[in-house]
């Protein structure tokens, strides 16, 4: 049986420290040598300057001009992550002082192992946790404002649903219109190379396995910080 809990909300952006972050070997390097790290960051710092981004034509996230906390995603804190962020360079400050979790393609094998790869040509972004040994988990805390003027649809839209947060195995994937590989590099903190995706997450009911949930996030900024990133 499968339920879906709507999430209209926005996420911080993919590839943006305090939220998401994703790290790999090079251009378009996918190899086992390079494996995919996905990072996630807390707390937030979005280092975008997002007033100028909306103001410049690019809104994509229904005509909100900026955006707003939306329900959290935390890592299991199970292997730490990097401590700082945007150290890239010009036009990022470094930030440090971070608690990161770290999940690596091809490592804390169960019965699974850690997955994280570009799908379908590389417009996917997927994370599967599921089967790791840990078990490794992605937590999505639902105390959070949902993210719209008119709330959230759903089982999501309130905040004690699962008693307020899951902590769980699961399926994450963030969808992209064209590969990851060919986007553009961030050229100001204004960004205006950012692009639109959704993200889903799958899991099972905490009290039902025969049950799995879809948590759906229908606005999500996708930056592309440096050539590594």
């Amino acid at each position: 049986m499968k339920r879906r809990l709507l999430v209209w909300t926005i996420i911080l952006g993919m590839l943006l420290p305090g939220s998401l972050y994703l790290a790999y070997g090079g251009k378009g390097s996918t190899s086992s040598s390079s494996p995919l790290t996905f990072n996630i960051f807390n707390p937030i710092v979005d280092e975008q300057n997002t007033t100028a981004f909306y103001n410049n034509g690019g809104a994509f996230c229904s005509g909100l001009n900026n955006p707003v906390p939306g329900i959290a995603v935390f890592g299991d804190g199970r292997v730490t992550g990097p401590a700082s962020a945007y150290d890239m360079g010009s036009p990022w400050t470094l930030a440090t002082g971070f608690a990161t979790t770290s999940y690596t393609n091809g490592t804390d094998c169960g019965t699974s192992c850690l997955k994280v790869v570009f799908g379908s040509k590389s417009t996917v972004l997927t994370v599967d946790t599921r089967g790791a040994s840990g078990p490794r988990s992605i937590q999505v805390n639902f105390n959070q404002p949902c993210g719209t003027a008119d709330g959230c649809p759903g089982p999501a839209g309130s905040s004690t649903v699962f008693g307020g947060y899951v902590n769980t195995p699961g399926l994450l994937e963030v969808f992209l219109d064209f590969a990851y590989t060919s986007m553009a590099v961030c050229s100001s903190t204004t960004c205006p190379e950012t692009q639109p995706a959704f993200v889903k997450f799958w899991f099972a009911d905490p009290t039902n396995s025969s049950v799995t949930w879809r948590i759906d996030w229908a606005h999500v900024r996708v930056l592309r910080m440096s050539q590594t990133t």
